[in-house]
């Protein structure tokens, strides 16, 4: 009517949501008030009940006013109640949904809601009735008032725009950040950063079982989730790669209080071990995680970006995946809303369909053993938005196809998207240990070259045991500041070129920043250069250590992307390799044709025995001839 459009129109100028979305969240507010369908009695508010009441919502009209919808919003609203029950017991810290509710504005509070909702219609109600019964159902003109909008309302619609990400992504890291704050008697907002990497890490291995059980129930259709699926999201106990991103960050942490010059440190031993220069100072963080939210800020702008997306992302899924029908497994997010996914693992097998990481039992990667809860997958997905979601395709696995820099190569070129080199090399006594790193880049490995080529979206990294790394293209653009991928194999160059021979990152042509040799035998991973920013690829080395030789164990390529990006970039590759056969054949033609014409024309046996004339003395007579 007038009036809720009217309301619905002065929400629009104060909270960055749609109108079906304002409605939508102003009559889950007031159903909040109110007994679910799938309880006897009255509810608290929690987040299980508020997914509930979005489920039922599901965009009520005319279209959708029949008994056999409503029993299906039912089933939903069961099915997703019963999948949040598994990953509250089973995958996220305890008590952490009552912390997301105290963030989307709800009160946390135990008190009971003695209202009643109206009983749903029965199976022999006619569509007029039941249309009639969801058009006073699903009214909110409770929400309006002549004094204007409640102040719970206003913290619910703030807080659900900050939570579900529309507020921009500085809004999105406060609010993940609050999630695992610490009281501070100065006011200062401060977390451990342990258990703030773990949420976010947890909240994407949720977010993955929530997709997994809508998608293969068809979303508002089939039976409730299978009670041993969850088994296999279980997060991992992988504490290396945990401390590894806890580690990146109290390094920020450290370098951003000596800036600050407010910090003096001792001996530094561990990260996360800092004192002041007043011991009695509040400030003191001794021995233990802590830091502050400018600090997190920092990081998570400069390292991992997408850490704004993983609380947005499984509210977004929770809320409105179970209520929408399964349209080809397609992820239905609003604009401005970039999901951060667990990526999925996948490869391609001879006359068959790409085999998926969720059908295949045995890993398909060396690195990513554990796919669906894989720490340093998460780590990657969350320094790029390329690497967030979607897949990873791997074209080139030393397990399966031999460590061979050639079959690397060949995996490589002509791959028209992006991609993923992870290495990991071996321990070298006295001199670097054995870790795990690589390069993203987002330009094609479209030729052979002896010049660089690429653009700035690439980076390198390094992951655990060490603190995590990752570095960005420094991007002032002078000479050899734009070094970013290099593809040089010998058979291009035959040597003359005097520029190394193999796959290279950052440096120059001579001395690539990241170098695999074509051979494997002089592969090297050098802390600086001019392209990229400083820092170690290498394990246990510090900036002492002028060692960056490296010893390959195991090297994987994968291209990345939505499903649509990979099969786009493997038809470039096909078309490519298709090209490369039909040049060979067309000089094989040529020499073909140039030996049946000089057969022809008599010059083959000419040229066959020209060497026997040349040996011939000034008499005529071969040398050879009379020896025989």
């Amino acid at each position: 009517n007038a009036n809720e459009r009217a309301f619905i129109r002065s929400l629009g100028d104060r909270y960055p949501l749609g109108d079906a979305e304002l409605r939508k969240w102003c009559w889950c507010f007031t159903m909040q008030h109110c007994s679910s369908p799938l309880s006897s009695g009255s509810r608290r508010f929690d987040l299980s009940s508020l997914a509930v009441w979005s489920v039922i919502y599901n965009n009520p009209g005319p279209a959708a006013s029949n008994y056999n919808a409503l029993k299906e919003r039912v089933e939903s609203a069961r099915k997703v109640t019963q999948t949040l029950s598994i990953i509250e017991e089973h995958i996220l810290p305890n008590g952490l949904t009552s912390r997301i509710v105290g963030g989307l504005g709800l009160p946390i509070s135990n008190q009971k809601l003695q209202q009643q909702s109206a009983p749903f219609p029965k199976p022999s109600a006619s569509q007029e009735e039941i249309f009639a019964w969801e058009y006073s159902y699903y009214s909110i003109n409770s929400c309006i008032s002549p004094e204007g909008i409640s102040f719970d309302l206003q913290d619910f619609l703030e807080g659900t725009s900050s939570s579900c990400g529309r507020r921009g992504s500085r809004s999105s890291l406060s609010k993940l950040f609050n999630l695992a704050s610490l009281p501070n008697n100065e006011g200062r907002k401060a977390a451990d950063a342990s258990e703030l990497i773990d949420i976010a890490y947890r909240l994407t291995v949720a977010t993955s079982y929530l997709l997994h059980v809508a998608r293969s129930e068809g979303g508002t259709t089939g039976n409730a989730p299978n009670s041993e699926d969850w088994k296999s999201f279980v997060p991992s106990n992988d504490e290396v790669g945990i401390q590894s991103m806890v580690d990146s960050l109290l390094n920020t942490t450290k370098k951003h209080r000596e800036s600050a010059g407010s910090f003096s440190y001792s001996s530094y031993q561990t990260p996360g071990q800092y004192t002041t220069n007043n011991s009695s100072s509040s400030n003191t963080i001794n021995g233990n995680n802590t830091v502050y939210i400018e600090e997190f800020l920092e990081w998570a702008e400069t390292t991992a970006p997408m850490m704004a997306s993983p609380l947005s992302t499984f509210l977004h899924v929770l809320f409105n995946f179970f209520c929408q029908k399964n349209e080809g497994n397609t992820q239905r997010f609003p604009p401005g809303v970039t999901p951060l996914l667990m990526p999925t693992l996948s490869i391609d097998q001879t006359d068959k369909k790409p085999v998926s990481s969720g059908t295949e039992s045995s890993p398909l990667s060396y690195f990513f053993t554990e796919s669906k809860t894989s720490i340093d997958l998460f780590a990657l997905a969350s320094t790029s938005i390329a690497l967030a979601s979607g897949r990873f395709h791997r074209l080139f696995s030393s397990e399966a196809d031999g460590l061979s820099c050639n079959r690397l190569m060949n995996g490589l070129i002509g791959y028209g998207g992006p991609t993923l080199i992870i290495i990991r090399s071996k321990e070298i006594k006295g001199k670097c240990g054995s870790g795990t790193f690589g390069a993203f880049t987002y330009s094609p490995w479209e030729r052979e070259s002896g010049e660089f080529y690429g653009n700035s979206d690439s980076f390198l990294f390094r992951l655990g045991p060490e603190p995590m790394g990752v570095y960005r293209p420094k991007g002032s653009g002078g000479d050899n500041e734009s070094n970013f991928m290099f593809f040089n194999p010998e058979a291009r160059s035959k040597g003359y070129d005097q520029l190394a021979w193999g796959i290279g990152f950052g440096g120059t042509a001579q001395e690539p920043r990241l170098y695999i040799d074509e051979i494997l035998d002089g592969s090297t991973a050098k802390d600086k250069d001019l392209t990229f920013e400083n820092g170690p690829l290498l394990s246990n080395k510090d900036e002492s250590n002028s060692y960056c030789g490296f010893e390959v164990e195991a090297i994987e390529a994968f291209g990345v992307g939505s499903s649509q990006v990979i099969e786009d970039a493997l038809n470039a590759r096909d078309e490519h390799r298709k090209e490369a056969q039909k040049r060979i054949r067309n000089a094989m033609k040529g020499a073909k044709a140039a030996f049946l014409e000089d057969m022809q024309s008599g010059l083959v046996g000419a040229k066959v025995f020209k060497h026997r004339d040349e040996m011939r003395g000034r008499d005529g007579v071969c040398d050879m001839e009379e020896e025989g």
